[in-house]
């Protein structure tokens, strides 16, 4: 699963393949090179000297060799593989140098003191039934302290939000809420959301409405048949473009051009929404007026709704930077 394992990478002429995280949280390699050269600029000779050390230490979950991942801490010893780390509930941050925790020494989260909010039954992600216990698997927000969630809930809703739309489903904050989620293990990436990235994902909105809603069509061609001009050209209901009919089908004069449906028709007396006509109308009938006037300004929006933010500079959780002291008296990321 590449949510929870990164994507793999098989280099065929060295023969080697390796999973992206379990790169990320071994011990003993850092991205030497650039980002074209090796994997993710991993150098190859890199990987291989680490497989080497790693073949000597010994996973304490499956007592096999291999185990690339350490505790941060220096008087741990315990070592594990990064699929093995996860089912001994493992914390590994991806960011700075990503350090990983065992479950003695990894981060924890607290219950506010004094909060009047009553703990939640559901995980605000998926919905499913939750028990409001902090753990490991459970996790929540630390700015409404009101929004819980099962861990593998939360990466994924991050590996299709991306670094720019990543945060908080009920309270919407997104600085704290992915500095914690780094915090606990995890892992956002550095790129757009993946509904951004999927080409043409909007292109149905900019389609023009083209289909009789008469009552009784008349159309031998069926109610989305549309001619240029006509009996059976489809006019659009001149306030809120959502509802449509053949000239033919609704009685209209072969020039017609401007018509309104009924549901319009009832709620501006037959008027459309001219000044002073909102203090006659019901309100029901203003609320169904004004939501047909949004949704054909939908209709008509460009095909990328949400643009992603131009000009901000992307903070880099993704480099895993060794730096000789010479340079820098601390080891940082890029």
């Amino acid at each position: 699963d590449p949510v929870m394992f990164g994507e793999k990478v098989t280099l065929k002429e060295h023969k080697l393949s390796v999973h992206y995280f379990c790169l990320l949280t071994s011990c003993g390699v850092y991205q030497r090179g650039e980002e074209n050269e090796g994997v993710f600029g991993f150098l190859v000779d890199d990987i291989k000297q680490e497989i080497r050390r790693s073949g000597r230490l010994v996973c304490c979950y499956c007592k096999k060799k291999g185990a690339c991942v350490g505790c941060n801490v220096r008087s741990c010893r315990k070592t594990v593989h990064f699929p093995c780390g996860r089912k001994l509930e493992f914390v590994s941050q991806f960011t700075g140098l990503f350090p990983s925790y065992c479950p003695d020494h990894s981060p924890t989260q607290s219950v506010c003191v004094g909060s009047d909010l009553s703990l939640p039954q559901s995980c605000s992600i998926c919905l499913d039934s939750i028990e409001p216990v902090l753990s490991y698997s459970i996790l929540k927000c630390p700015s409404c302290h009101a929004s819980w969630f099962h861990r593998d809930c939360v990466q994924r809703q991050a590996q299709n939000a991306g670094l720019f739309f990543f945060r908080c489903t009920l309270c919407n904050n997104k600085e704290n809420f992915q500095e914690e989620m780094l915090r606990m293990g995890v892992y956002i990436p550095e790129r757009d959301a993946s509904w951004e990235l999927e080409e043409n994902a909007y292109s149905e909105l900019l389609e023009v409405y083209s289909r009789c809603d008469a009552l009784t069509c008349l159309c031998h061609s069926g109610r989305t048949h549309s001619a240029k001009t006509g009996w059976y050209e489809v006019i659009r209901c001149r306030l809120c473009g959502s509802t449509g009919t053949h000239r033919k089908c609704s009685g209209l004069r072969l020039d017609t051009r401007d018509w309104a449906c009924s549901d319009c028709t009832q709620a501006t007396d037959g008027k459309g929404l001219s000044d002073g006509c909102l203090g006659k109308l019901g309100f029901d009938h203003v609320v169904l007026t004004f939501y047909k006037q949004i949704k054909c300004c939908v209709l008509s929006r460009p095909a990328s709704l949400v643009a992603s933010p131009q000009g901000v500079q992307r903070r880099s959780l993704l480099s895993k930077r060794h730096l000789s002291p010479s340079r820098s008296s601390i080891s940082c990321k890029r």
